[in-house]
């Protein structure tokens, strides 16, 4: 089924489909880990996340620690989280104080997936699989290259503005009107890349998007890229106890212009 993947001339229209394919390949994986490395940028900043990922596809669980850069300093500070479904947890001491001495912040994101949040950057490996099911347009191959000891052959390719529509879409359904605008007035195109082995499988995934600040000026972009390994693990990913978690999603709420009304 793959075997294009591997030196194909790319006449047939395999290669059309190879980052999709790939993508739902891999989150067939029972878990793995993945190796992050974020650039963004805006005209007020840039900065790198760096960090990695452990997913166990069987729980839908995930658990990343990123390094991203203190605001005010060149210093890195470490940001934990785990993501259990829809749920995110969060702990860093970025966040200062939590109420009640609590240790973990807490958000569920079934209002609306496009908040610029500091796990955006690569901590959801199989989200951003997920994203990558979309990419179909204008795909071209790039070459071979070995990663990590693993032979790959790589491809380019195109999310759609129309694909991000459908997306938005979806977020209306889901009362988020204020995202939904901002994602269909503000998108577009992403590039990805996907590097794929011979079992069909992504090595590694990059996204580029380019999108308006939301409640700003100019653009941001970021430059996300994610180095998956160790297939085929099934790592134990246990949440934080409800005693240790302060609950934030109705101050994500708040911070994307939503009604907690609804």
């Amino acid at each position: 089924m793959f075997a294009w993947q591997q030196g194909g001339d790319g006449d047939s229209d395999g290669p059309l489909n190879a980052i999709a394919a790939a993508a739902e390949r891999t989150q067939r994986e029972s878990g793995g880990r993945a190796a992050v490395h974020t650039i963004v940028s805006s005209p007020e900043r840039s900065f790198t996340v760096t960090g990695q990922v452990v997913f166990n596809d069987g729980t839908g669980r995930s658990r990343a620690v990123l390094r991203i850069p203190h605001s005010e300093s060149e210093d890195s500070v470490e940001l934990h989280a785990v993501l259990d479904g829809t749920v995110m947890y969060m702990r860093s001491s970025m966040f200062g104080s939590l109420p009640e001495g609590r240790e973990w912040m807490a958000i569920d994101f079934s209002f609306g997936q496009e908040l610029d949040m500091p796990l955006s950057a690569g901590g959801d490996a199989m989200g951003e699989l997920e994203l990558l099911e979309a990419a179909t347009g204008d795909v071209r191959k790039l070459g071979k290259e070995t990663l990590r000891g693993v032979p790959t052959t790589g491809y380019s390719g195109t999310i759609s503005v129309s694909e991000q529509a459908e997306q938005a879409e979806r977020l209306k359904e889901e009362g988020a009107e204020d995202l939904a605008s901002y994602v269909e007035e503000d998108s577009t195109p992403l590039r990805v890349e996907a590097w794929i082995d011979a079992d069909g499988r992504v090595r590694r995934m990059r996204i580029v998007k380019s999108q308006a600040q939301m409640g700003g000026e100019g653009s941001m972009t970021t430059d996300m890229r994610m180095d998956f390994f160790d297939f085929g693990i099934a790592p134990e990913i246990d949440v934080p106890e409800p005693d240790e978690v302060f609950d934030a999603t109705s101050l994500a709420q708040d911070a994307a212009g939503l009604s907690n009304d609804d």
